[in-house]
């Protein structure tokens, strides 16, 4: 239950047999295993680095697998996370999607609604409906390319911290994809890599977590979020999935963000449109 908790903090997922890929909408699955956190994987030092995962099933992210090495056991996470404070930090990636236009700007929320919760090891998918206080503030959209299109500016690796009996857990998302944009819809796909650890500093466990989330207005300044979280051990196999929804109120316009992190945006968005051929929307 507690890894189900930390799995409703986010939003913001047959071990002996194939697992049925959960769909959030027509065409947009889970991943049926993730690539293993390799050890040059550990939070806020490296972006992208694994090793060989489960080789059956469908990995529907971005990355690729790279060197074949044996999953690590849970008695070497305290250590990978020890030889992180050796490492040099990479230059971070910066990625952008298109959002709808109508879903541009601040958006807050109360909490989530846990839907259900399935043991992908067991089958047993258990009917929740329980509510959950977490608060959030959402700015949706960055930058405005010449043609009036908002773009959403996603800066990885990056980190969110929260507390979870007595344990800091750190989320770091490591990759969010745009699976699907309309003029009234939008879904992505995003990949956590999520550490807890003690207070004495010791890791206590690491694992990761896919959400595929479809956003969709349901009234004027009224949006809704459908997401689907599947969990996956450390090495990459599917353990549980919960499905949650969240609906958000409309607080604040669109405005460009000049800069963040100390990348100056709309240079950032110029660039990428020229290395996608679309010079004519660069400003």
């Amino acid at each position: 239950m507690k890894k189900t908790a930390l799995l409703l903090l986010l939003i913001v997922l047959n071990l002996s047999q194939a697992t049925s890929a959960e769909t959030l909408q027509a065409g947009i699955e889970h991943s049926d295993y993730l690539p293993s956190v390799s050890n040059t994987y550990v939070p806020g030092y490296s972006h992208g680095g694994y090793s060989q995962g489960q080789s059956n099933g469908n990995y529907r992210g971005g990355y690729q697998v790279e060197t074949n090495q044996s999953d690590p056991n849970q008695s070497q996470h305290s250590n990978l996370y020890q030889q992180s404070a050796s490492m040099q930090r990479q230059q971070p990636v910066v990625e952008w999607f298109q959002i709808p236009k109508v879903m541009a700007g601040t958006w807050t929320k109360r909490g989530d609604v846990t839907i259900d919760v399935t043991d992908l090891r067991t089958g047993m998918k258990k009917p929740v409906g329980a509510w959950m206080d977490n608060e959030m503030v959402v700015h949706m959209g960055h930058q405005q390319d010449k043609a009036g299109n908002i773009w959403h500016v996603n800066i990885l690796p990056s980190e969110k911290d929260s507390i979870s009996n007595g344990k800091q857990v750190k989320f770091m998302t490591v990759q969010q994809l745009c699976e699907q944009s309309t003029p009234v819809n939008l879904s992505t796909r995003t990949h956590y890599v999520i550490t807890e650890t003690y207070p004495t500093g010791q890791v206590a466990d690491m694992f990761q977590q896919e959400s595929l989330n479809h956003y969709f207005l349901v009234g004027s300044g009224e949006m809704e979020n459908r997401s689907s979280n599947r969990v996956f051990t450390y090495g990459g196999q599917p353990v549980r999935d919960g499905t949650l929804e969240s609906k958000f109120t409309r607080v604040g316009p669109f405005v460009p963000l000049a800069q963040m992190n100390g990348i100056d945006l709309q240079q950032a968005l110029n660039q990428f449109l020229l290395s996608k051929g679309r010079a004519d929307l660069a400003q």
